[in-house]
């Protein structure tokens, strides 16, 4: 569950990384906030200041200088000046109202606060109070004091709470993090259970509620077509093998009396050659029916193999040996190619089953060439294996039989007939091997000896094997024909 732990790193990672850009926008606007607010305090204070510099006094009257009205005119609503006795000596648009002496009290009241709801700003002159008016609504004022130790406190604690809002977001996200893991995890289980064809019901509940439903609801149709499949392969193998057992008795019945006719001299010469006929197409639905009930046996894994160490060569000297003592007609030949490194390797095998696998492709060389062929047996070593070569000079095997033997055309009813192929290829598979078409006449089968450390974990169907093709022209040393037959 690597992906997993790495899924909730990531999510940590994030969570952790939004926390500390969330922070960080946070101080900065606190910070740009506080420094406006600074700022424009400061300019109030400092733009009083300059106008009150700004006034003079000349033959007992005191005035503002044009610098001090330019100050003035865009930025507020009026300002006055008041003596010491609490009148106003100056004014610039001071609403009537406003024009009256003051007292020690509402000077101290509006110097804190407002006055008449304007916010105002004092500034202490060589001629009196300077007194500027801001417009209504437009500067927040607020007289604050505090103890300094609960200020210093206040500073001291700052750090204390932006550590304990890190832990606790940080042990939050920890355990939204663990949730999120644990519904992973069981996803996780069940898309495993579902790889190894086993049926699952996942909680459909939490973040994963819909992903678990869809998974479940999957588990459901894959269980039904395997029962569904497992019906169907049920009746075809009993078919199988209730037709096979019924057409034995019968097919004896005909080989017995097509042997019989042939052998009987009162019959004519014609009439012994189609019992002779016969016969020989019996034996051919004999081997079909055999044929079809070992494909199907390997195609259900339901052929036990008793595997065995063998020496290749010995093999298939056998097998050459036997073609020409049953009676090879004339225009064929089998030529034989061991190379000498092969001749002490030992292999691991039925061999039983796979004499059949070269007979069969050998006489399916003969079989489609009925005007005659050279059949090219070749073993020799290939990097830690060892590779059959059967070769012929014929037709060839059509692309369409290779296409369907590869799985590459469907298998329907108009698929070409190919049980004697079928069957080896079932065979070199139960082996661990594989079957390579470099060409339409060349088969390739590369069949690896079996290590002693494997010889303990031997499955049901024997050897592991590898097939790979590498390469047309195989290294050749020949062995003659008449070593073959002997």
């Amino acid at each position: 569950m690597k992906s997993l732990s790495k899924i909730f790193t990531r999510y940590l990672m994030t969570a952790l990384i939004i926390i500390l850009v969330t922070l960080f926008l946070n101080v900065f606007l606190y910070i740009v906030t506080a420094f406006r607010i600074i700022r424009s305090t400061n300019r109030q204070v400092s733009d009083s200041g300059e106008i009150a510099a700004e006034l003079r006094m000349t033959e007992g009257k005191i005035f503002l200088s044009e610098k001090g009205y330019a100050c003035l005119m865009p930025d507020y609503a009026w300002a006055m000046l008041l003596n010491d006795n609490g009148q106003v000596i100056w004014s610039w648009r001071l609403p009537n109202h406003l024009n009256h002496s003051y007292t020690a009290r509402e000077i101290a009241v509006f110097s804190k606060w407002y006055l008449d709801d304007y916010p105002v700003t004092e500034r202490v002159t060589d001629y009196g109070l300077f007194v500027v008016a801001s417009p209504r609504n437009s500067v927040w004022k607020y007289n604050i004091s505090d103890n300094i130790a609960a200020i210093n406190m206040m500073a001291d604690m700052i750090p204390v709470t932006l550590i304990v809002n890190i832990a606790f977001v940080f042990l939050l996200s920890l355990f939204l993090g663990f949730l999120f893991y644990r519904s992973l995890h069981t996803i996780a289980a069940g898309i495993k259970c579902l790889s190894e064809q086993k049926p699952i019901h996942l909680p459909e509940k939490g973040m994963t509620e819909m992903l678990a439903r869809q998974l479940n609801r999957t588990s459901d149709i894959l269980t039904r077509q395997k029962e569904r499949l497992a019906q169907r392969d049920d009746a075809r193998t009993a078919w199988i093998s209730g037709v096979s057992h019924d057409i034995r008795t019968p097919l004896s019945l005909i080989m017995g009396y097509a042997s019989v006719l042939k052998e009987d001299v009162s019959l004519t010469e014609e009439r012994r050659q189609q019992a002779a006929i016969i016969e020989l197409q019996s034996f051919q639905i004999k081997h079909l029916i055999e044929d079809l009930n070992l494909t199907s046996k390997l195609e259900y894994e339901m052929q036990p193999l008793r595997p065995a160490d063998f020496h290749p060569s010995v093999l298939l000297r056998k097998i050459v040996s036997d073609f020409y003592n049953q009676g090879l007609s004339e225009p064929y030949l089998i030529e034989l190619y061991i190379d000498p490194d092969v001749e002490q390797i030992t292999l691991n095998g039925d061999t039983a089953l796979l004499e059949r696998a070269f007979r069969n492709l050998i006489q399916n060389s003969i079989r489609h060439n009925p005007g005659g062929c050279t059949v090219t047996v070749t073993a020799y070593p290939e990097k830690d294996s060892v590779c059959f070569q059967i070769s012929d000079n014929g037709c060839g095997i059509p692309k369409n039989v290779i296409q369907s033997l590869e799985g590459i055309l469907p298998d329907t009813e108009k698929a070409p007939h190919i049980m004697g192929l079928r069957i080896v290829w079932q065979i070199f598979k139960a082996h661990g091997c594989k079957m390579v078409f470099p060409d339409p006449r060349t088969i390739h089968i590369l069949y690896f000896p079996e290590k002693e450390e494997d010889q303990k974990q031997t499955s049901f169907f024997g050897v592991l094997g590898r097939a790979l093709f590498k390469g047309s022209n195989p290294r050749k040393t020949r062995t003659s024909t008449a070593e073959s037959e002997n």
